[in-house]
């Protein structure tokens, strides 16, 4: 069964397409419902937050007009946390007001939204990202639930490969960088002026000079050190073995 959702996901022409799969795969496994969502670090006062859901449409538009990701303990913990965790065990972990998730649960399941697990994913190109799949039966087994653990993460990193795959296409963020710009941002992350940039690199002050300012602007970042942030926001600069 894994093996067919694997190709599916891996031949998913559009974001559109992966919707069905998860909705697919929900329908494997014996739940109702799934929620992927990936924060695209664009700023960090205002991060982009793309979703795919059969959520039901009421809550979703119930938990936007209530600004609930301001209090949504399932976002919090998938931004510090990597392991899956139940929902119920949510409520009394340390570090979550008990109160204040209970509260957001229990409006969940006005709205069917009654027993669920999440899946962090940190990948290495800078973005947070979680899985959520959902029972809409108030009396389903939570260990059954929590048997399907092992089945939704290893679903949850197919899915977001896939989606990284097509929102290249259908979105692209930032111009690609060229080999000697990757170089020079990642020496400018190390600190080094451009002088030293351009001993390290075996070009001219003025070429490194000239590839920062391009990086800049493909960034479309407002200076050299806004340029370093974004870089290393994006996922582009990585440490090297």
């Amino acid at each position: 069964m894994f093996r067919e959702f694997r190709a599916a996901l891996a031949e998913a022409p559009h974001l559109v397409d992966l919707k069905n799969i998860c909705r697919d795969f929900c329908r494997a496994i014996g739940v109702d419902h799934y929620l992927f969502g990936v924060c695209e670090v664009v700023s960090l006062v205002s991060p982009k937050v793309v979703t795919l859901t059969n959520f039901p449409a009421e809550w979703v538009e119930w938990y936007f007009q209530n600004r609930s990701s301001s209090v949504d303990p399932l976002l919090k913990y998938s931004l510090y946390n990597t392991t899956p965790i139940l929902w119920s065990e949510l409520i009394n972990t340390k570090g979550y007001d008990a109160q204040s998730s209970r509260a957001f649960f229990e409006a969940g399941k006005e709205y069917g939204l009654h027993h669920g697990l999440t899946v962090p994913l940190h990948p290495p190109s800078g973005q947070t990202s979680y899985f959520s799949v959902v029972s809409a039966d108030a009396a389903a087994d939570e260990n059954v639930l929590g048997n399907l653990m092992p089945a939704a993460a290893m679903f949850s990193q197919y899915l977001f490969a896939a989606y990284t795959r097509i929102d290249k296409v259908e979105n692209p963020k930032v111009n690609e960088l060229t080999e000697r710009e990757l170089e020079c941002v990642f020496w400018a992350c190390e600190g080094k002026t451009a002088w030293e940039m351009a001993q390290i690199v075996g070009v001219a002050e003025r070429t490194v000079n000239f590839h920062l300012t391009s990086v800049i602007k493909k960034l479309g970042a407002s200076n050299r050190q806004h340029a370093v942030a974004k870089a290393v926001m994006y996922g582009l600069v990585k440490p090297r073995p």
